[in-house]
């Protein structure tokens, strides 16, 4: 798909090491689409735009986002976070629909202390596309009259914070392959919503403990309990 721009967006607390692991492999699936990245710190991937050390939260992911989707040029945004992991397939779905939300229900998670995934049943702001204009809309609007960044949800205005979707539609689409997430104790939110099913191996992936071996080696035992 050509009309499409990657949005990653970070705050730079995952050790480097990870986080480096992670950006390769977006490089390597993603088909050579343009990348906007929004990071607290200097980082190089795609056209990068460093906001400095603002403080983590939903708020200023948000924010981020918002950035990005201002310096994006294409008609579709899809959605990329520092600690997720994104099969080719992820990068090929075509919308039918510009002013819906469209999220991807092939999701699973892994904590940084097992070598197991969970399925993850609902949806989730990292694996998604979605118009820009109205992505950008939507957030514009959602920011009316609030601060530029906020340490804290409750600077959403209309008392709408990070447990409440920003998005009144959504259309839930399958891709062939996973994505997954690798939850470690450094990100902003350590618990999500997921199944208790451990899963331990997973298709175009493989091995869960080959996988976090791999991609948390030289880093895990910062990660363990």
């Amino acid at each position: 798909m050509g009309d499409l721009t990657i949005l990653y967006y970070t705050s730079n607390k995952e050790d480097p090491r990870f986080e480096k692991r992670i950006q390769e492999k977006l490089l390597e699936n993603c088909g050579g689409l343009p990348i906007v990245s929004v990071s607290h710190k200097p980082i190089s991937l795609g056209k990068n735009i460093c906001v400095g050390d603002v403080g983590v939260s939903g708020f200023n992911m948000f924010r981020q986002v918002q950035i990005a989707l201002k310096d994006a040029k294409t008609k579709f945004v899809l959605s990329a976070e520092a600690d997720c992991l994104y099969s080719p397939d992820y990068f090929t779905f075509v919308p039918e629909r510009d002013d819906i939300c469209y999220r991807n229900s092939n999701l699973y998670v892994m904590g940084d202390h097992r070598d197991y995934w969970y399925y993850k049943k609902e949806g989730a702001t990292h694996a998604q596309i979605i118009g820009r204009e109205f992505y950008l809309k939507t957030l514009d609007k959602l920011f009316e009259g609030a601060p530029m960044w906020s340490p804290e949800e409750k600077n959403f205005p209309k008392e709408r914070h990070h447990k409440v979707d920003i998005f009144d539609k959504i259309e839930y689409y399958r891709t062939e392959n996973p994505v997954f997430q690798i939850k470690t104790h450094r990100s902003m939110r350590y618990f999500t919503h997921s199944d208790r099913i451990p899963v331990y191996d997973l298709p175009y992936w493989g091995n869960g403990k080959e996988i976090r071996d791999f991609y948390l080696k030289g880093v895990k035992e910062k990660y363990e309990r």
